[in-house]
């Protein structure tokens, strides 16, 4: 059996990386894992090969967060054009169909209203959603038709910044959309195109925003590659907990983290009066000296922790 490559220690926490156009998310954990000597990564939310901006990345123990940092809202900067629809909603599928007549500003104008607020929306047909258990892609790469269910999305903005109409016979619109996690913004350029008669595709995409995090934060890879190389990565990570801080916090001192490093519950009395007054029920990050220990929730009796991370006691003992 092989053996689990060891993490290299203090490579914990968030890191805002500024994807290039290019290479696909997997790739980018893959070289930043190498670059870091940490196998344990995650993230929060992929995006396609030739779309740039933010991805947040998740390394070492704050990968038992990554769930939290995959529903937050993503914003996007995106252009759409409007001559004509491709096989996978982007400018890497091939042309399909016979494009109908160019729309004008006005008239997409006129359409954006039914791309605000809630809706359901089909998937691309090339994503990576399942069915029976194959890549919806593996299917539509093999010729089948693919046909997935309708989900839920929020667009809670989407606004015309920009529109190009120098090349009459394939217009772009340049624009600004804040949606729900899970929206798939080449799904909303094939439908619109439908709607406007002409058929429509993405040509760029950039994630300017995920959460409470923003572009202008991010690094690029090769700020990446020499923080590595000067063994300074570490100062480019943020927080474990970055990102959260719409869970309460609450300090919990030395006591709390005797008993946290065993996985005991921390009664009413050793939680500050931001736990104390969270309700039952609640999740909470439980801090020691301004560091999370562990990440937990408010019972009728104090705390109950469910991921520590700190060292157990008796891993501490042996080191005394």
């Amino acid at each position: 059996m092989a053996r689990r490559r060891p993490s290299t220690p203090g490579i914990d926490g968030v890191l805002l990386v500024d994807k290039p156009n290019g290479p696909t998310s997997h790739d980018i954990v893959a070289k930043i894992r190498r670059m870091a000597g940490q196998p344990r990564i995650g993230h929060g939310g992929t995006l396609d090969p030739f779309a740039t901006g933010l991805l947040v990345l998740v390394l070492g123990r704050a990968t038992r967060l990554a769930s939290m940092h995959l529903g937050g809202e993503k914003r996007y900067e995106a252009t759409f054009s409007f001559g004509g629809a491709t096989t996978t909603d982007d400018l890497d599928g091939e042309r399909i169909g016979t494009p109908g007549a160019p729309p004008s500003q006005a008239a997409i104008d006129a359409l954006l209203p039914r791309y605000r607020g809630a809706l359901e929306q089909v998937p691309p047909s090339h994503s990576a959603k399942r069915t029976d258990g194959v890549r919806a892609y593996e299917r539509a790469r093999a010729g089948e038709v693919v046909e997935l269910a309708p989900r839920p999305i929020e667009i809670k903005r989407f606004d015309l910044l920009s529109w190009d109409g120098s090349h009459a016979e394939e217009p772009l619109m340049h624009a600004r959309l804040d949606v729900s996690s899970g929206t798939y913004i080449r799904a909303i350029a094939r439908d619109l195109g439908r709607d406007a008669g002409s058929g429509a595709h993405l040509v760029a995409l950039r994630r300017v925003g995920s959460g409470v995090f923003a572009v202008g934060e991010a690094h690029t890879m090769e700020q990446i590659a020499a923080a590595a190389l000067a063994g300074e990565l570490r100062n480019l990570l943020l927080p474990l907990d970055a990102g959260l801080d719409h869970i309460t916090a609450t300090e919990v001192g030395e006591k709390g983290a005797a008993l946290l490093r065993d996985g005991i519950a921390l009664p009413v009395g050793m939680l500050d009066s931001a736990g104390q007054e969270t309700a039952e029920g609640s999740p909470l990050r439980l801090h020691v000296h301004g560091a999370i220990a562990a990440f937990g929730r408010r019972t009728a009796f104090g705390a109950q922790p469910e991921r520590v991370f700190i060292e157990s006691n008796a891993l501490v003992g042996q080191r005394l």
